[in-house]
C-alpha cells in the first residue's frame, strides 16, 4: 500500500504540472529514522520561460570595452560605441624636440562576437562632455549600456583592418598630428591644463571608440593601463635619440563604459521593450534569452507552486534542481556559452531583489555541463533548494515572484555572451525542476 501511495502522488502532481510550480516540504520527525521510507523524483512541474529587457545595464564596472557591429539572427544588429578617459603624463620636453606621430593603442581582451575575417573599420572621436554619471543616480555612481555623450563630428583617426584578437596583442591607430601638435605644446609649455589629472580632464575629456557604418563584428578590448595615448618625439645631438610619452587610462568606477544598443525592428523580440512587460517564451518561437550588456534577461516562473502544500503526505523535499538548456543550433562550440550564471530574485515588475544563496550567503552559481559529442545533454543547473524552502516557509507562496537568470555583476557589462535558453515541451528540451523526495510514516 505504502508504495501504491506513492504513484498515486506522483500521478497526482503530474496533473497539477500544467498549472503548478513547486516543492513540498514538511519538517522531519524525531522518529524518521525507525519509519519506512521511500524515494521518489518528481520532474514533471511546469516551468515557463520569458524575456525580460533590463531598462538599463551597468556597464562601467567591466574590465573590457566594446566596439564594432554586427547582425545576430535572434537580437538584431548590435552596436557598441566604447568611452574611456586618459590621464595626464608627467614630462619634462626638450625645447628642441620634433614632434613624429601621436596613436592611440589598446590591448585586445581576446573575446570577439560576429565575423572577424572581413574588413572592420574603428574610429576614434574627441568627446565633449564630462564622462560622469547623472547627479540622478540611485546609490552607486554608474553608467549604462543606455548612456551617451557628445563627441565631435569628426574623428581624431580611424583604421581599417581584419582583426585578429588572437594572433595580435595590440590595436593602434594614427590619430591626427594637430593633436599631437598641441598636446606636445601644453607639455612643453606646462600650460595651467596640465597642472594636474581633473584639469586635464576638463580640457581633453576623454575619446569615444565607434565602429564604422559596414563592420561585421564587435571587438573587446581591456581598460587598464595598457590603454593609452602615445606621442612619439625625436631630439637630434650627436644622434638621433627617439622619445615618447604616455597618457595613460587609470580606471575608476566611472571613466570607461560601453554604449550597447541592437535594433530588432520587425523581429520577434521587438516585442520586448520595456523591463515591467516581460515576453513569453510562447510568442518567441520557444525560446527566452539572455545578453548581458543588452539588457536581456530569463525570467522563470512556477505557476501554481502552493498546489503542492495541500498533499497530506508525510515527506522531506531534499533536494530541488532547476536544469536549462541552451537551444540546440544557437552556438557553435562551447566557448561561445558563459559558463557562470547565477539567479537572482524578482518581484512583479521584474526588479532585481536579491542574489540567490545558500544558506551560508554563498553564491550558487549553476553547474554547466558541455556534451561535445551529442549536443542532447549541454545544460546549467541550479541548486534551488534553499529558494523552494523559503517559498513554502510561511505556508504562501506570491504567484508573482520569480527567478532571472542572470551572468555575474563583474561580468555584465562587458561581454556580449548570450545564450537561447530551448522552452520546448519535449522531454529532451524543456526546462526542468527535478524535485527529490523522501516519503515516510
Amino acid at each position: 500500500m505504502k508504495k501504491k501511495a506513492i504513484i498515486v502522488l506522483v500521478g497526482w502532481l503530474f496533473l497539477l504540472s500544467c498549472h503548478d510550480d513547486e516543492s513540498l516540504m514538511v519538517s522531519l520527525g524525531d522518529n524518521y529514522i525507525n519509519n519506512q521510507t521511500n524515494v521518489a523524483l518528481i520532474d514533471t512541474i511546469q516551468i515557463l520561460l520569458s524575456t525580460v529587457k533590463m531598462d538599463s545595464i551597468p556597464t562601467s564596472e567591466s574590465s573590457y570595452l566594446l566596439c564594432g557591429s554586427y547582425t545576430d539572427a535572434d537580437l538584431g544588429k548590435i552596436s557598441a560605441t566604447a568611452y574611456a578617459q586618459i590621464g595626464m603624463p608627467s614630462a619634462d620636453i626638450d625645447d628642441d624636440e620634433i614632434f613624429d606621430s601621436i596613436v592611440i593603442c589598446m590591448n585586445y581582451s581576446g573575446m570577439a562576437y560576429g565575423d572577424t575575417l572581413l574588413p572592420q573599420t574603428f574610429r576614434v572621436h574627441r568627446v565633449r562632455e564630462d564622462i560622469e554619471p547623472n547627479d540622478d543616480y540611485d546609490a552607486e555612481p554608474y553608467l549604462y549600456n543606455t548612456t551617451t555623450f557628445n563627441y565631435d563630428e569628426n574623428p581624431l583617426g580611424s583604421q581599417t583592418i581584419v582583426p585578429k584578437p588572437n594572433f595580435h596583442d595590440t590595436l593602434a591607430i594614427r590619430l591626427n598630428d594637430a593633436l599631437g601638435l598641441e598636446f606636445l605644446s601644453y607639455l612643453r609649455d606646462d600650460d595651467d591644463e596640465l597642472q594636474s589629472t581633473s584639469e586635464f580632464l576638463d580640457y581633453f575629456q576623454g575619446v569615444a571608440l565607434v565602429p564604422g557604418d559596414e563592420n561585421n563584428s564587435i571587438l573587446s578590448f581591456d581598460v587598464d593601463t595598457s590603454f593609452q595615448i602615445r606621442i612619439y618625439t625625436h631630439i637630434i645631438k650627436e644622434t638621433k635619440v627617439n622619445k615618447s610619452y604616455t597618457f595613460v587610462h587609470q580606471s575608476t568606477s566611472h571613466n570607461h563604459f560601453n554604449n550597447v544598443s541592437n535594433d530588432v525592428s520587425g523581429m520577434a523580440l521587438e516585442q520586448a521593450i520595456t523591463q515591467t512587460g516581460e515576453v513569453s517564451s510562447g510568442l518567441l518561437n520557444k525560446r527566452s534569452y539572455l545578453l548581458a550588456s543588452l539588457g536581456y534577461t530569463t525570467r522563470i516562473d512556477f505557476p501554481g507552486i502552493s498546489k503542492i502544500l495541500e498533499v497530506q503526505y508525510k515527506n522531506i523535499l531534499y533536494k530541488a534542481e532547476l536544469v536549462l538548456k541552451p537551444l540546440s543550433g544557437t552556438y557553435k562550440n562551447k566557448g561561445e556559452l558563459p559558463e557562470n550564471l547565477i539567479l537572482y530574485t524578482s518581484d512583479k515588475k521584474n526588479n532585481v531583489v536579491e542574489e540567490l544563496t545558500d544558506q551560508d550567503d554563498y553564491s550558487i552559481p549553476a553547474t554547466f555541463y558541455y556534451d561535445e559529442f551529442y549536443d542532447e545533454y549541454t545544460q546549467y543547473i541550479f541548486d534551488i533548494t534553499d529558494f523552494i524552502y523559503t517559498e513554502l516557509s510561511d505556508g504562501y507562496v506570491d504567484p508573482e515572484d520569480g527567478l532571472l537568470v542572470m551572468l555575474p555583476e563583474t561580468e555584465y557589462g562587458g561581454t556580449l555572451d548570450n545564450i537561447v535558453f530551448d522552452a520546448r515541451s519535449l522531454s529532451n528540451y524543456r526546462p526542468t525542476l527535478n524535485l527529490y523526495y523522501v516519503f515516510y510514516e
